[in-house]
């Protein structure tokens, strides 16, 4: 498949995009096959202290756990067992310089690669060495929203992912739930089945309260029909109790 489109998104300069991607899933429709994740960093909130039954029956359907070098062994262990029997899937949550994704894909552990970064071609070498080390698991790039947030060169990682996991922080970007709709259905044409949105669960950077759980909900509905799931950032800074 290849589409060009042209994108202009929050009065940025128009970026032209010729895609080449084919895509790996179609995507779903609402209520059938929708991802919801979470983001949780146990160093924060301790993995003994999360009910996974709970997550589960709120509709949680993976979880990505925040690890490193020195600690994903044991963390992983721990959450996949704990997920496993929650009937959650788990999923690695790892910054660049993480250096055992082949053996957290031995593990049957998806691995996200977060990738915060204005200069993404940088990256590229990295991320095409952690997706030949996580043959036969899920990768995924957490990544800057493109557009609105300069040029993020999706063209370059969308072939080297799964899933692209934009940021789409609504308030810390000046965008309401209109704009949320419009930036996927837009990157869902250009890549189709790529895009999962990653939503802010709690105000903004500089204010920290968490949303309703109803605006939450209302975000993930905004997205629903046009992207294969939501990530949800993050786990003890959310009131998110299920789609309501």
């Amino acid at each position: 498949m290849t589409t060009t489109q042209t994108i202009s998104t929050s009065g940025a300069t128009p970026l032209p995009y010729t895609s080449t991607v084919t895509p790996w899933y179609t995507t779903p429709s609402v209520g059938n096959g929708f991802m919801v994740g979470y983001y949780i960093n146990p160093s924060v909130t301790p993995l003994s202290e999360i009910n996974f039954k709970a997550l589960k029956s709120a509709g949680i359907t993976d979880i990505y756990v925040l690890v490193t070098n020195n600690n994903y062994l044991s963390v992983l262990s721990a959450a996949k067992t704990k997920a496993d029997a929650a009937g959650i899937r788990t999923n690695a949550w790892v910054y660049p310089g993480f250096n055992y994704a082949s053996q957290v894909a031995q593990m049957k552990i998806g691995v996200l690669l977060d990738v915060e970064t204005f200069d993404m071609p940088a990256y590229v070498p990295q991320i095409l060495a952690m997706r030949l080390a996580t043959h036969g698991v899920t990768f995924s790039l957490c990544v800057k929203p493109d557009g609105w947030d300069e040029n993020q060169y999706y063209y370059l990682i969308a072939p080297l992912c799964d899933h692209i996991v934009p940021m789409l922080y609504i308030n810390d970007y000046g965008q309401g739930k209109t704009g949320l709709t419009n930036w996927v259905k837009i990157y869902n044409i250009i890549y189709p089945g790529k895009i999962i949105a990653g939503l802010e669960t709690y105000q903004s950077d500089q204010n920290p309260t968490p949303k309703s759980a109803s605006t939450i909900s209302a975000e993930i509905k905004a997205v629903q029909p046009y992207t294969h799931g939501v990530i949800l950032f993050r786990y003890g800074l959310s009131n998110f109790n299920g789609l309501v």
